[in-house]
């Protein structure tokens, strides 16, 4: 072959066909193909190229030269060569047809000689086709990569938007299943491995507020978690595609892949043909399989369900299942079995209305949070029907003059009063736990108890009757009895018992004045048959410091009595027991009293739990003091966990006698303890007038503890879980708890906090009071507020009223 030399650009020469030269072997060139050198300006001669050397293949139609291999040794060349010769060839081997001949059939769609059968060509189209026919008639499928999704979402069309909607079913299909997200199938019938990395990167949906501060992303967030009702961090509503498919069955759910694989028409002509998938695993269809069962074997798998969202969502895929969760006589049964296994006994007490389902208990729950966290963004937490900010006219109490309400303000802002004559204003409200009078009306509400900085307590006859623009009415109680002002309170169970020989009720509730007087209020039906009369049934006094707390201790071991005592904390140290005063055999008389204990120093707070143990038990009781110690108390007498609950024992004086146990700091700096409360699964919050606020974990530890040279059995102890130093800016005085969800309130900036117990993290505040202007004596003034001291939540209104210091009244719907 002649060799052509020719010259492009002063560095740059093309010789065709290429030389063999310094040293390297002869070599029989193809046609086409060409030799570059490229040099430098000054080096240009063609026989002594010492720069760069390239080989480059005959043109191909259709390719630019941009795109064609280049080669620089002429090893390479002949590799590549060799290649492309075997390539050639591959159109001769032999294929078969589809009865399995094996005869030679040289492309290009000749017909086999034993058959008389037409081979077709085999091209790329046709095989892709038969591919994804193969992933989804015969459920197999082939493998997809990840730079080829990456590839198919990059382009908005149709392909893409189909993968998108394939992710999102995936992603509901495994959750419903219960399944790994390990790998999906797409809607071009590949399997793509990692349904969670593809869901983040390719699904533009964003995780709530909650979920970001836990770290965790979208997919935990709206699949795992299915927080499908809470907006996303930034207040958007990304979340709403999943809501439709989380309502589906499984079922749905596949049809709907197989219209992304096949079309909607094609998929249903196959439907009458072919399985579903879940056929093909070995499992009969959701329905037709709940209709096999008996309602009986139905219930006992949904009591086998852990948690709510599992039941919901297990019940969503059959309509018998959703009939029995929602409007069958089973319904109570299965939510009250996952509220007492989720918070225990103690988170149905104190916290509901007497005449609430348990289902309108976690309709309650959900709706609380959901308010708290939508507070600012959505407004779900209205004050009044209005928005939150919106500053309205300050609606008070009105039980204190209006002198003795602002002048209430200043006790949270001293350094702004003008005098030293502050009122304390108000210090708290209840909501009484009775059920409705046998001739109530249909809009009965519970009655109210209010106290504060006047003699007694003042009871009205229903939440509406605290409000100004409704008929005020209520009755005062315990003001000429010498006590003076109620400092602590407490309500006792919703199913009151009854002396049968004097027809006498267990007291309502319990009031501890600040003379160190404890007594016992009864409520009686009147005789109208539509409201209550209350009265004081008995009281003693026991202490002479002001009664400071009241508690409820589990009697370990009943032997017929009431199963609670009543023990009374004051600030002189004493703990007094009352054995009677749940007693009907003793007409729950308070004549009689126990000393329990003395603590060190005064005692601002207490309250009580029980620690189970296979059969036994031993109650506990923890106390706050002014140096900011927490001090964990239990029984004297056989020592813990010594008797079996079924061990009937009678009532003697060392069983209401209790030593300490443990001491521990109730927060990060020294401060007096102001509140404290045992809540669900025997978790204790405690607070000081710091704003520090602490949740403790009490368990069992397995090594013993002694008292008195005795040993006592397995040491109950207190292991911090969370600590919110300076919560608030002041003491804090509200610590409620409705399900996983806690609120407190506490310094003069006039908020309540929701504190999720599970985390730990704060939900959102709530402003309470809108704030008053107040003048310093040097002219200034200052945007005041008032601390919240209590709180009511009504379950059947999906409301929440708040009481401050001074009289202020707000009234907020979560619903």
């Amino acid at each position: 072959m002649k060799s052509v030399t020719v010259r492009i650009s002063d560095h740059e020469i093309w010789r065709s066909p290429p030389s063999s030269h310094h040293g390297e072997d002869d070599f029989d060139w193809p046609p086409g193909w060409v030799e570059v050198h490229r040099s430098s300006p000054s080096n240009n001669s063609v026989e002594h190229v010492n720069s760069i050397r390239e080989f480059h293949p005959p043109s191909l139609a259709g390719i630019s030269k941009r795109k064609q291999k280049v080669f620089y040794t002429i090893a390479e060349v002949k590799k590549y060569i060799q290649q492309e010769e075997a390539n050639k060839h591959k159109k001769d081997d032999k294929i078969s047809c589809s009865d399995g001949c094996t005869n030679k059939v040289i492309g290009g769609g000749e017909v086999c000689k034993r058959h008389g059968e037409s081979s077709p060509r085999r091209s790329s189209s046709r095989r892709r086709t038969k591919q994804q026919n193969s992933s989804t008639n015969n459920n197999q499928s082939y493998e997809g990569s990840v730079d080829a999704l990456n590839r198919i979402m990059k382009v908005d069309n149709k392909l893409s938007q189909n993968m998108r909607q394939s992710i999102l079913i995936a992603a509901v299909i495994c959750r419903k299943r219960n399944d790994p997200y390990t790998q999906f199938l797409g809607s071009d019938g590949n399997a793509y491995s990692d349904l969670r990395s593809a869901f983040g990167k390719h699904i533009s949906i964003k995780q709530c507020e909650l979920c970001k501060q836990r770290v965790q992303g979208p997919f935990y967030c709206r699949i795992a978690h299915e927080h499908l009702d809470v907006p996303d961090y930034d207040g958007g509503s990304s979340y709403e595609c999943l809501r439709g498919l989380f309502k589906c069955s499984v079922d749905d759910l596949v049809e709907r892949q197989h219209e992304l694989l096949y079309g909607g028409e094609g998929s249903r002509k196959r439907k009458a043909i072919e399985p579903s998938p879940s056929v093909l695993d070995g499992s009969k269809d959701n329905i037709s399989s709940m209709d096999l069962m008996s309602e009986e074997v139905l219930l006992q798998i949904a009591l086998f369900i852990p948690n709510l969202n599992g039941l919901i969502s297990f019940c969503k895929t059959s309509k018998r299942m959703q009939k029995l969760l929602y409007t069958s006589g089973h319904s109570e049964k299965l939510f009250r079995g996952l509220f007492l296994q989720t918070f225990g006994k103690r988170g149905t007490v104190g916290n509901f209305e007497m005449n609430l389902s348990w289902r309108e208990r976690w309709r309650m729950i959900y709706g609380l949070r959901r308010g708290l966290v939508h507070q600012q963004s959505s407004n779900m937490l209205r004050l009044n029907g209005t928005g939150a900010n919106l500053r309205l006219p300050r609606q008070t109490l009105g039980v204190l003059s209006h002198a003795e309400e602002s002048s209430a303000l200043f006790y949270d802002n001293p350094e702004w009063s003008l005098t030293d004559d502050i009122s304390n204003g108000y210090f708290g409200m209840k909501i009484l736990h009775l059920p409705p009078p046998p001739d109530a009306a249909n809009d009965w509400q519970p009655p109210v108890v209010c106290h504060g900085d006047f003699n007694g307590i003042k009871i009205f006859n229903s939440i509406n009757a605290m409000f100004p623009n409704a008929q005020r009415r209520f009755v005062s109680l315990g003001d000429d009895e010498g006590g003076g002002q109620v400092l602590a309170l407490i309500q006792c169970d919703m199913s009151p018992l009854t002396n049968e020989q004097t027809n006498r009720n267990q007291p309502s509730f319990f009031i501890g004045f600040a003379s160190g007087r404890v007594a016992a209020v009864n409520a009686t039906i009147a005789e109208c048959g539509q409201k209550y009369n209350f009265s004081i049934s008995g009281f003693h006094d026991a202490h002479v410091n002001e009664v400071t707390s009241l508690v409820f201790v589990n009697d370990i071991a009943p032997g017929g009595k009431s199963g609670k005592l009543l023990y009374s904390a004051c600030g002189g140290g004493h703990v007094y027991c009352y054995p009677n005063a749940l007693s009907p055999e003793h007409n729950f008389s308070m004549d009689e009293s126990i000393l329990a204990f003395s603590s060190n120093g005064a005692i601002f707070s207490m309250t009580s739990t029980v620690v189970d143990i296979g059969n036994h038990s031993s109650s506990i009781i923890c106390t706050g003091d002014g140096e900011g110690k927490i001090r964990l108390w239990t029984r004297a007498d056989e020592g813990l966990l010594a008797r079996s609950l079924s061990e009937p024992v009678s009532l003697n004086e060392s069983e209401t006698k209790f030593v300490p146990i443990q001491v521990k700091q109730a927060g990060t700096r020294t401060g007096l303890v102001t509140r404290m409360k045992f809540v669900h699964n025997n978790l204790l919050v405690t607070c000081t007038n710091n704003g520090d606020l602490r949740i403790w974990k009490l368990q069992c530890c397995n090594k013993p503890y002694r008292y008195s040279g005795g040993e006592k059995g397995p040491k109950p102890q207190l292991e911090l879980k969370y600590d919110k130093m300076s919560l608030h800016n002041g003491a804090v005085e509200v610590v409620n708890n409705i399900g996983d969800i806690l609120l407190t309130s506490g310094g003069n900036d006039g908020q309540v906090i929701g504190v999720d117990l599970n985390t730990g993290l704060i939900l959102q505040s709530i402003d309470c009071h809108t704030g008053e202007n107040l003048q310093h004596r040097e002219g200034s003034t200052l945007l005041a507020k008032s601390c919240v001291v209590d709180i009511i939540l009504s379950g059947k209104e999906a409301s929440m009223i708040s009481l401050c210091r001074d009289g202020t009244l707000q009234r907020w719907s979560f619903a």
